[in-house]
């Protein structure tokens, strides 16, 4: 495939999106630093491809929708399009979405899968349902598993972005029943 028939979407702090419209496929290509080379290579950390599949295998048992990978290699991944607009633009008037977006929050929170980016925009929505994505930033428990604060530390920082979605961390901490959040 010719590079021409990708139009580029995004380029992160160590990864681009691409989209292939004929095929509906986002493509994504990681570029590690030297030092996570060196954590994908020594077994330390799954390489962000392999990753993202062990994360959404992982998401699916615990009935969070994920998009469809076709390809995956260590810093290559072929994603079918969702087809879905974002949640941030439909959750302001939809308390049912806002419900789910909390609801699937204290899913991760209670099954320590350890997210920085759980903002509105990285979930989709089809079929009135959420869809997780950018699976590749997400950490699944090892042996040690990341402690609350952090998580609740991280998610109030993702929800205090451009748009402020504070409201919807105040709920997911009532969820909990958390008292000392951060």
């Amino acid at each position: 495939m010719s590079k021409q028939q990708l139009e580029f979407i995004q380029s992160g702090k160590y990864s681009d999106v691409h989209y292939d419209r004929a095929r509906k496929v986002f493509i994504k290509t990681f570029s590690p630093k030297a030092f996570d080379r060196f954590r994908y290579i020594t077994g330390i950390r799954p390489a962000p491809g392999i990753n993202f599949v062990k994360v959404a295998k992982r998401l699916k048992q615990l009935g969070i929708q994920v998009p469809e990978v076709l390809v995956a290699k260590p810093y290559y991944l072929e994603m079918r399009d969702v087809e879905g607009p974002r949640l941030r633009e439909l959750l302001p008037d939809n308390p049912q979405l806002q419900q789910k977006y909390v609801d699937l929050i204290v899913t991760l929170y209670r099954n320590h899968v350890y997210c920085r980016g759980l903002h509105t925009k990285n979930f989709l929505v089809k079929d009135g349902e959420l869809v997780a994505i950018d699976l590749d930033a997400y950490k699944l428990p090892r042996l040690v598993n990341y402690s609350g604060s952090d998580f609740l530390d991280k998610l109030k920082r993702s929800l205090n972005g451009p748009v402020p979605e504070q409201y919807l961390y105040d709920r997911v901490v009532a969820a909990l029943g958390v008292s000392n959040a951060p």
